[in-house]
């Protein structure tokens, strides 16, 4: 049997879909994508047991068919075909022709029955969300997300709630992020979405060029977490355990600040970032009433230094800092001015745009 697909909708579509499928599995039906074929619409799924993702296509096919297919294969003879108009999928026994004009590429398939699909229970609540509030919670906060920590309450975001407002959270014990979105919550939620679900749930956000007016829905149960976003259907496993209280690590009171305008100071380190020692990556950063100097070095003997306009209210100091953990911020950031809050050099430091209220950045600081 034969199913016709517009080509640039199906590769709009799987090409936030088939990177969820892992290739590299024990079950073999993991690095396909499940396809449900019904009346003008296919439904496209793919599952690594711990995230699944959903979303429909048009189509034209003779009858009503499930099969499973190579998920990031397909893609990318979807992409290699897509200065054709029409894509044709023929299946025969165990096979998936894929054609476009004369050519054409056959995808071995596996049984349907053996795709692994995730439940999900009653929810515990739901909640309504801006797309764009959505966007901000997870742009502002999870750069600082743990990789393959230890602690695997830290490798994922932490949603809650704050006086009726929705907080996201990250750290990995070095720096941390914190988000107060303006959306109101009357639920109490306190969760840990995994760092893989907030990639692909990014991914998918980051398709659409226009947030500004889509509300979502997402929901909650005891171990689970579902979110639509447009066409698309992501439902998660959530990080069992308790996350650190982030509150104490925000220092309550600090001794001195620097504010130094952010393209000068993004422009600076991206300069000396080119000799940073790519082990410990570390700037030490001396401010005086009117500069900032920076400096850092390598094991090669090489030097990266620079002054720029600042402004600073304390005593003689300097402190050193990871270069990429400022870098992230600086890129996070709206305001004009990047506020650097400092007590000592084993304390932690408050970092945040002058006008960007909402968003609160911490970085412990560093020996250079």
């Amino acid at each position: 049997m034969k199913i016709l697909f517009k080509t640039s909708e199906l590769i709009s579509k799987i090409k936030n879909i088939a990177p969820t499928a892992e290739a590299k599995q024990t079950l073999a039906i993991l690095g396909n994508m499940l396809v449900k074929v019904s009346g003008d619409k296919a439904k496209f799924m793919a599952s690594d047991l711990e995230i699944e993702i959903m979303s429909e296509v048009s189509c034209q096919s003779e009858q009503d068919v499930v099969f499973s297919i190579p998920a990031r294969k397909f893609l990318e003879i979807c992409n290699a075909l897509s200065s054709h108009d029409e894509i044709e999928v023929s299946l025969s026994e165990n096979r998936a022709d894929v054609m476009a004009g004369k050519s054409k590429v056959s995808l071995p398939t596996l049984s349907a029955d053996d795709f692994p699909i995730m439940s999900f229970d009653e929810p515990q609540l739901k909640s309504d969300i801006a797309i764009s509030e959505l966007a901000s919670l997870i742009n502002k906060t999870s750069f600082a997300m743990a990789y393959q920590d230890a602690r695997h309450f830290l490798n994922g975001l932490h949603l809650c709630t704050e006086n009726n407002k929705l907080i996201s959270v990250c750290t990995d014990g070095h720096r941390m992020s914190k988000y107060e979105s303006d959306t109101v919550c009357n639920n109490d939620i306190s969760i840990i979405i995994p760092r893989k679900a907030i990639l692909e749930i990014n991914r998918i956000l980051s398709a659409y060029s226009d947030k500004s007016e889509n509300i979502t829905e997402f929901s909650v149960n005891n171990n689970s977490f579902q979110i639509t976003i447009n066409e698309y259907l992501v439902t998660t496993k959530l990080i069992e355990g308790n996350y650190p209280n982030f509150n104490k690590v925000i220092p309550a009171d600090t001794k001195a600040k620097i504010i130094v305008n952010k393209a000068t100071l993004k422009s600076s380190l991206n300069i000396i970032s080119k000799v940073v020692n790519q082990q410990y990556k570390g700037v030490k950063l001396t401010p005086t009433p009117n500069a900032l100097h920076l400096i850092t070095s390598n094991t090669e003997s090489e030097v990266g230094e620079d002054e720029i306009e600042a402004s600073y209210d304390g005593e003689e100091t300097s402190i050193g800092f990871n270069i990429s953990y400022i870098q992230d911020v600086i890129e996070t950031i709206e305001s004009e001015d990047v506020e650097i809050c400092i007590n000592d050099q084993n304390s932690g430091c408050i970092v945040s745009g002058s006008s960007d209220t909402n968003s609160i950045f911490v970085i412990m600081p560093m020996r250079v």
